[in-house]
């Protein structure tokens, strides 16, 4: 591993730590200000949010990554990049503005939430100017780590001062948008001062081609996230904003804790990204390290919440949150599950440019989620809401392993002359 890396993925955690500790920290202020049926409404509006975020996201995070990092010394080749991705992003908030309205006009009781919807849709925006993917492809995470944790804490200063009590999910949300906003005005501000890029005269077709270049990944994301933020409205359909606060509690734990492992194998991405164009040996060889630090961190991670989810939660949460108890510990064995995933997927078939095969995966596993997540839900609630997602991430595993390795396995008579 290189030193280079080392940084890139000390920085990461250190972002990703701002951008996890401190929401960590919201959730027993808010568990116990909201109520559990307040949050689980504010929980049911965020699902709805993230297929906007999805959207202005369109896979640039790691599409626009791995052109950066292939790009990176080529001044006037990096300025058509971040100038055609920054395009393409403002495009798709203007989308997901519209998206956002027609929903509230047609969606049978969305009304009711738009206060929420409104204050959240101002952290969709600052979430899509923030050019994370361009520092990330540089591997310039260093100069993001105080910004990050400035934002953080002036998210969670914004939220115990506006939330007092039951009727303030609208302020929370706003409150967490306005760190946002902090973040993306001191990424930009950095790139012009620092000068990092120059601006480019933007044609469509540059955009097009921008857009063309995140679809494939986009797709798959798409998928992932319908099955992922469709189960907390699939839940709340047959259960209530209760079982969805319970449910909600437990996977922002789990998904802070993933996001950990996502981070230090995401240091890996752009290295591995341009050994692929230039030294597959030596892109393999990083490929072996990613493996070991991934599932040995998911694993970690895995006996860490079986130990310590009970105790955590009572002492934290408080009696209103017990049932979340053991759904955070059915959980945490997605950990192991989706670190295989995120290996043989995003740094394996993503990181060699096999974008097409990555969205058939999650199609396909996408059309089995919908088999079976809905009596799952129905008969066995939240349970039967994360056994579904187990069985759905462990179908993807498998065949994400299998593309790999036979996409990297030289052939038959290569191996019979060596």
């Amino acid at each position: 591993m290189t030193t280079s890396i080392r940084k890139t993925m000390l920085y990461l955690l250190l972002i990703q730590g701002g951008n996890y500790l401190f929401p960590l920290l919201l959730l027993p202020f808010l568990g116990r200000v909201l109520g559990v049926t307040e949050f689980g409404v504010l929980a049911y509006c965020q699902a709805i949010v993230q297929y906007l975020i999805l959207l202005t996201d369109y896979g640039h995070n790691l599409t626009a990554t791995r052109l950066v990092s292939v790009r990176r010394n080529e001044p006037e080749a990096l300025a058509g990049v971040f100038s055609a991705t920054m395009a393409a992003k403002l495009a798709l908030t203007l989308a997901s503005f519209v998206l956002l309205l027609i929903g509230l006009l047609v969606v049978p009781g969305l009304s009711a939430h738009w206060p929420i919807l409104a204050a959240a849709f101002v952290g969709v925006i600052a979430n899509a100017v923030t050019p994370l993917w361009f520092f990330q492809g540089l591997e310039r995470m260093k100069s993001l780590v105080l910004p990050t944790f400035v934002s953080k804490a002036a998210s969670l200063v914004c939220v115990v001062l506006l939330v007092k009590g039951e009727g303030d999910a609208a302020l929370a949300a706003l409150g967490i948008s306005l760190g946002n906003v902090v973040l993306a005005v001191a990424a930009l501000w950095i790139v012009y001062r620092q000068r990092l890029v120059a601006w480019a005269f933007t044609p469509l077709r540059s955009i097009r081609e921008s857009l063309g270049e995140g679809f494939p990944v986009f797709l798959s994301l798409v998928l992932v996230s319908f099955y992922v933020n469709f189960n907390s409205i699939l839940l709340n359909h047959f259960h209530g904003p209760t079982a969805v606060g319970q449910f909600a509690m437990a996977d922002k734990v789990r998904v802070a804790a993933q996001a950990v492992f996502m981070m230090v194998g995401q240091a890996f991405y752009p290295r591995i990204s341009q050994y692929n164009a230039t030294n597959p040996a030596a892109a393999q060889e990083l490929m072996r390290t990613a493996m070991m630090a991934v599932f040995g961190c998911s694993v970690s991670l895995f006996v860490f919440i079986q130990l310590f989810a009970g105790w955590g939660i009572e002492m934290w949460l408080g009696e209103q949150f017990y049932a979340s108890i053991f759904l955070l510990k059915l959980e945490a064995v997605l950990l192991p599950v989706i670190s295989v995933a995120f290996v043989f997927g995003n740094l394996g078939l993503l990181a060699l440019g096999r974008t097409r095969a990555l969205k058939n995966v999650y199609a396909g596993v996408t059309v089995l989620h919908l088999i079976y997540v809905v009596p799952l839900t129905l008969y066995l609630g939240a349970e039967g809401t994360i056994v579904s997602v187990i069985l759905t991430e462990l179908f993807g595993a498998v065949a994400f392993a299998w593309l790999y390795l036979r996409e990297v396995r030289p052939p038959a008579h290569a191996r019979a002359q060596g």
